[in-house]
């Protein structure tokens, strides 16, 4: 084995799925940490700690707490028999809660909403981080329009920079994609800002049969293509072409995209060709020659790319970044809650398995602060579900101790009991119903193949690796 397989396996696939990993276990136990050290302050009976659901993979007991690392890292809890026992998913409890001293509403509210709070704690301390280091931005500019396609007879040429999408004012290319998978029309208006001229158009979208939702699938971001890796042997490594290297342009035609690159070489198989590519910042011009590939029947040079993102420096800040974060989350409420129109429904969603396919592919693709990026998300996220008035989340106890203080005495425990398990059935055959979905994804769409990850925190790559 090479060491540029290894080296590629180490960057390229273990990096991405170890920070994942990390990330997601610190989200699941910053959560319990709050419900944890807020039930302790009160003086609760605690039998265990764990991330994780399932058998124990690890743990220790101390002070009669059983801490713990179950096998299946979809979540955790803090096992408080004086709250809403949950056996059925949390394990059978020492202590019966008849047999235990009762808590106040105060505590079970106070014990139940620490877990969301230490969740948009971290995401704040996470955006802070952001803030600091600067975050990868893709700005809503055209890069690329498949030649002959319906957005190019419009009129949307490359270059163009996206202000508004039917008069929502998006800022990034995410934004972009965004406002136009949850537009409940068949088409959407663009408007595009052009030699300081704004235009608008009226352009058709195309539901992806991958994901579910509507898109523009001509259009292509503006990116800064580099090589991400020279294939031995090949007319790019001939020429003298570097790793690193970051495209300008060909025979003179400025290069704004993978997308476009590969569309230019693969029509000039054997055709000596200018190439022009900045390399530590001086201009250098090179002569390839691509190859007519076998298989593809189009020129080929040898090169594995990646699109270059800007790093916008001061990032957004905190607020800045929880306010887009909230925009989103309502535009996806939006979007489910008109699903005939907008075509969006649970099979758009992701569970865990997509959570954290994305995740691993944000970081593999873009670098750290991808990755940061979505752990901010995710905690908001996170916090914000588990407050909802549901039984077995933080809101469904929270709601729980309202009642009993109205009441003045505690609830049914059968029947908090039956309403926990009846909802936590009901929650995981949501979950696996999502993730059958995520499965067919990662399987038969895009995310299959593994990007290479450009190691570079600088200049992080934004879309799969491909070969022009």
């Amino acid at each position: 084995m090479s060491f540029d397989i290894v080296l590629n396996f180490i960057t390229g696939i273990l990096y991405p799925a170890l920070l994942v990993l990390f990330f997601f276990g610190l989200t699941i136990f910053i959560h319990e940490l709050g419900h944890f050290l807020v039930a302790k302050r009160r003086g609760m009976k605690i039998e265990r700690f764990s991330v994780g659901f399932g058998p124990k993979i690890w743990g220790y007991k101390k002070d009669g707490i059983d801490y713990r690392v179950s096998w299946f890292p979809f979540g955790g809890y803090v096992a408080l028999p004086q709250m809403s026992p949950m056996e059925t998913i949390e394990g059978e409890t020492e202590s019966k809660a008849d047999e235990l001293p009762s808590v106040s509403p105060s505590s079970k509210f106070l014990v139940a909403i620490a877990g969301p709070f230490m969740n948009i704690l971290l995401a704040a301390v996470l955006a802070a981080v952001l803030w600091g280091v600067g975050m990868p931005t893709n700005l809503a500019v055209v890069g690329w329009v498949d030649s002959g396609s319906p957005e190019e007879l419009a009129g949307i040429r490359p270059g163009d920079r996206i202000v508004k999408v039917n008069d929502q004012k998006v800022k990034t290319w995410g934004q972009f994609m965004e406002v136009v998978a949850f537009s409940r029309d068949p088409a959407v208006r663009v408007s595009v800002q052009r030699n300081g001229a704004e235009q608008e158009f009226l352009l058709e979208t195309k539901v992806n049969e991958q994901f579910g939702v509507k898109m523009l699938e001509h259009l292509w971001p503006r990116g800064h293509p580099f090589a991400q890796r020279v294939i031995a042997g090949t007319p790019a490594e001939r020429a003298g072409l570097l790793v690193g290297d970051q495209f300008v342009s060909i025979e003179g035609i400025p290069i704004y995209s993978s997308d476009q690159l590969r569309d230019f070489v693969s029509k000039r198989a054997d055709l000596p060709t200018e190439v022009k590519v900045l390399r530590d910042g001086v201009m250098q011009t090179l002569t390839v020659v691509p190859e007519l590939n076998a298989d593809e029947k189009v020129g080929r040079m040898g090169v594995e790319l990646g699109d270059q993102m800007e790093i916008a420096q001061p990032g957004p800040t905190p607020a800045e970044q929880f306010e887009d974060i909230l925009v989103s989350m309502g535009r996806m409420v939006t979007g489910l809650a008109h699903s005939k129109e907008t075509g969006v429904s649970a099979k758009s969603m992701s569970g865990p398995v997509g959570i954290l396919g994305i995740w691993w592919y944000a970081i593999a693709s873009g670098g750290w602060r991808q990755g940061l990026h979505i752990a901010v998300l995710l905690n908001i996220n996170l916090a914000i579900i588990n407050l909802m008035p549901i039984p077995v989340l933080d809101g469904g106890h929270i709601v729980f101790a309202a009642l009993e203080a109205i009441r003045r005495k505690p609830l049914s425990a059968r029947l908090v009991h039956a309403a926990s398990v009846t909802f936590a059935v009901l929650l995981i055959t949501f979950m696996l119903y999502v993730t059958y979905f995520d499965i067919q994804r990662f399987t038969f769409g895009r995310l299959k193949g593994a990007p290479k990850s450009d190691t570079k925190e600088s200049t992080p790559a934004t879309e799969p690796v491909t070969q022009p």
